[in-house]
């Protein structure tokens, strides 16, 4: 049976880079592994499957991103060539004034307006026409990589790059109605802090706590043993309850100086990670944040909005699955298989 889509999303590191592999089959087949090897290697390997539609998930660290409000009044119809001309105009005078040595990944325009109305297209409207228009940067030496193996990426119609939270942020913005958010993915030895201010990327944080320091502290504490236990058998443990919180107390207060340090505080804030399972984690970082601002930590691992494909997904795979959803060619694939009509849909 032919494998009709490779997703490869990067977790970047650099002490233990890897990727999470989804091999995408006909009739629903998921395949699902890792490999701890770097973006050279994945690029390699992708040439062992010309045929098939490759996506590569990169880190944001990799993008630039801009965001521009774009009015205009004209008494001549939009045209194609005149969205061409401002786009082209844009690009250049963004790439000189911010020394950006990458190439244009990927463009789109939202929030049309024409005349005080809102509208699904520019083209072919006249007067007063208004819209955003967001651009995306690859930096040079991911480039680089890629053209190295593939000759020039552009020319090949297979392969779709894109930023790792790119569907994400676009899934929680049009379904919470909410431009300005933080997503906090928490990683083994890591994490990442991605703030979006006005519906779009503002900044991206790298927070040295990732998963591996708590439970540094969960042993500095002499509490490992309690790492495991449910969430019922601690709260009937008094003293297993107040060590698990003082030591979550104090993981949360470091995120929080870090934020606050990082300007991320004063918006909700979205985490994205398997520590999302320990209940007590997102209670003790929500009492923390709430001492700084009116906002919450909320897990997201969850959605009755997406169609999880007849599996059971891990918290750090939502990027991938929303991905799925979204894309066309992708989720059309999945759902080709009338037989499977129950969709087991997770819940947020």
């Amino acid at each position: 049976m032919a494998i009709l889509f490779y997703i490869r999303y990067e977790n970047l590191s650099t002490s233990h880079p890897s990727f999470r592999v989804y091999k995408i089959r006909e009739h629903d087949q998921i395949l699902q592994y890792m490999l701890h090897e770097n973006l050279v290697h994945i690029v390699n390997e992708s040439m062992e499957y010309p045929k098939y539609n490759h996506y590569f998930m990169l880190d944001e660290s990799r993008f630039s991103f801009f965001r521009f409000d774009v009015f205009l009044t004209s008494e001549k119809k939009f045209t194609f060539h005149d969205l061409k001309n401002i786009i082209e105009e844009k690009c250049q005078a963004t790439k000189k004034h911010n020394d950006i040595d990458g190439e244009r990944i990927m463009i789109y325009i939202d929030n049309v307006h024409v005349n005080g109305e809102d509208k699904k297209y520019a083209i072919g409207e006249t007067w007063e026409i208004f819209f955003r228009l967001y651009v995306v940067f690859l930096n040079k030496k991911s480039m680089n990589t890629l053209n190295s193996v593939y000759g020039n990426l552009f020319k090949i119609k297979n392969i779709t790059i894109l930023p790792q939270s790119f569907h994400t942020l676009l899934f929680l913005r049009n379904n919470l109605k909410k431009d300005n958010f933080v997503l906090l993915y928490i990683t083994e030895n890591s994490c990442k802090a991605i703030k979006i201010q006005n519906g779009f990327y503002h900044s991206v944080e790298t927070l040295n706590l990732g998963m591996s320091a708590l439970k540094q502290m969960y042993k500095d504490n002499g509490i490992v043993q309690y790492r495991y236990k449910t969430y019922d058998f601690i709260e009937s443990n008094p003293l297993a309850k107040g060590l698990v919180k003082d030591t979550l107390q104090f993981y949360s207060e470091l995120f929080c100086k870090r934020f606050n340090e990082k300007k991320l505080t004063w918006t909700d804030v979205i985490v994205i990670s398997p520590i999302t399972k320990n209940v007590h984690f997102i209670e003790t970082f929500n009492e923390q944040y709430k001492k700084m601002t009116n906002n919450y930590v909320v897990p997201f691992h969850h959605s009755t909005m997406l169609n999880t494909f007849w599996k059971i997904w891990e918290p750090d795979d939502m990027d991938a699955v929303i991905l799925m959803n979204r894309d066309e060619k992708i989720r059309n694939t999945l759902l080709q298989d009338s037989e499977k009509s129950d969709s087991h849909d997770l819940e947020m």
